[in-house]
Order: structure tokens, then sequence, then C-alpha cells
């Protein structure tokens, strides 16, 4: 291939990767199922599928509902009453959005980790204490928000406190 053709192509992949949006899913976990009368709510914002994200050092059994938007098409958002994505699990079945109310599947103020499975149910991207992490590495913070962003698009997530 000619140079120029390759300069070519180069420069449209990256004005290409600039205009596109990068997709991650915004999840988050309620105090309350009626979703007019929670009081307290985390916000999570996350990249990486098949990533198990621990909330048991923020919002640990303390969740009664969720509600989610931005998932992949085909994937599915589990539960687990475990903080490292084991126990007792609720597979979602409403992606790319969703919302589910946990009293009715037995993980009501139980949930500890949640995981966005695309191709299988173990966590190969490593685990991650989402709210231990958003603190640490912290590249936006602010009093109610912190970002978590490690450099790499795969590995992103952002955490809000309310």
């Amino acid at each position: 291939m000619a140079p120029a053709k390759v300069h070519l192509l180069g420069t449209f992949f990256l004005l290409a990767a600039a205009v596109l949006p990068a997709s991650a899913t915004d999840l988050w976990l309620y105090d309350h199922d009626d979703y007019d009368k929670h009081k307290k709510f985390k916000r999570f914002n996350f990249g990486t599928s098949q990533r198990c994200y621990s909330i048991a050092n923020c919002f640990n059994d303390k969740a009664s509902s969720v509600s989610w938007i931005n998932a992949p098409s085909d994937s599915w958002i589990v539960f687990y009453d475990d903080a490292e994505c084991s126990g007792t699990q609720y597979v979602s079945t409403s992606p790319p959005s969703g919302e589910i109310k946990f009293a009715p599947v037995n993980l009501d103020n139980k949930v500890s980790s949640f995981m966005l499975w695309e191709y299988g149910t173990f966590a190969l991207n490593g685990f991650v204490d989402i709210c231990e992490a958003a603190i640490l590495r912290s590249a936006n913070t602010s009093a109610n928000s912190s970002s978590l962003d490690s450099g790499s698009k795969s590995s992103n997530g952002s955490i809000t406190f309310e």
C-alpha cells in the first residue's frame, strides 16, 4: 500500500475514534424499591464486561432496586450477594436498559457485587472494588463524585455518592 494511502487510512481511524462515543453502562442502585421514594442511591459508570465490580465498601447490602441504561444489547447484568461475584445471583433479562426490584428475587438488601456478562459467566477481566478504586485512582473529583479511569478505554468507571 502506498504511504499516502496508509497515512489517509490512519487519519480516518483517528477521526472515527474521536467522533464515535465510547460505550459505557450507567447503573443506579437504590435503597428503596419505589423509585420515587428512595433516599439514597449510588451511580456507577463502567465499560468493561466480564469484570466483577464489588460495592462492599460503599453500598453493601443496602440496595432494594436497580436501574441501568446503555448496556450492550447482547449482554446481561448479574447481581450477587457476595463481594467477589459469587453466591446467590440474579441475571437481568432486559439490557440495554432496565430495572429490577430485588425483593421478588430474594436479593433485597443483599447485593454486594455485580458483573456485565457478554460472553461468559466468569470474571475474565478481573475483580475491582469500584468504591475504593474510584477514590484511589480519581482523576476528576468533587464533593459528591469521582471518576475511575486507569488510562485504558476498557477499564473505566465512576461512582456518584448521594
